[in-house]
């Protein structure tokens, strides 16, 4: 789940501090690039290249899965969705974060143990085990957004737009209060 930039922001700040592995493809970047050009018509694509997948690919250089594309065919997910579940076999993947779950509906990816689930379980469930980590990474995003400051709680409001996260939010403002 790359997308929002708030979202994305959080999730890879927890997988900088060892709460998760991130791994992806480049089809994946890709499709990354595609969505955010598209709906933000202003942005500079090759900046985004640039600066927002280069920073994502210096910070995970263990992330790129490849050798993923002769499984895709095998798959029997949503058909534009299939290059997400074959690159989360060849990575041994415990799941995949997606908004886009029943997308992912397949025995295929329940017999290899793959979970698939929203960005709001990933953050409940790393609530659940390691509750510190999850503070820490939102304190840090409030120390680290400069364009504008935002305190914790304008992070909290700007995350819980994003459908999947409303549980979870609250979980950490609770915690955070």
């Amino acid at each position: 789940m790359l997308y929002p930039a708030s979202l994305r922001d959080l999730l890879l700040t927890l997988a900088s501090f060892d709460a998760y592995d991130v791994a992806w493809t480049e089809e994946i970047l890709e499709e990354l690039r595609r969505n955010v050009v598209a709906d933000h018509p202003g942005i500079d694509a090759g900046r985004f290249v640039k600066h927002t997948l280069g920073a994502m690919r210096s910070a995970f250089p263990e992330a790129n899965v490849v050798g993923y594309e002769h499984l895709t065919a095998t798959f029997d997910n949503d058909l534009k969705d299939r290059h997400v579940a074959a690159a989360a076999v060849a990575a041994s993947a415990s799941a995949i974060i997606t908004v886009n779950v029943t997308d992912f509906r397949s025995p295929l990816l329940d017999a290899a143990g793959i979970k698939v689930i929203s960005p709001g379980e990933l953050v409940e469930g790393l609530l659940g085990e390691e509750p510190a980590v999850v503070i820490a990474a939102i304190e840090h995003l409030s120390r680290r957004w400069t364009r504008p400051t935002r305190t914790t709680s304008e992070i909290f409001d700007l995350l819980a737009r994003h459908p999947t996260m409303g549980r979870a939010i609250d979980a950490l403002r609770a915690l955070m209060d």
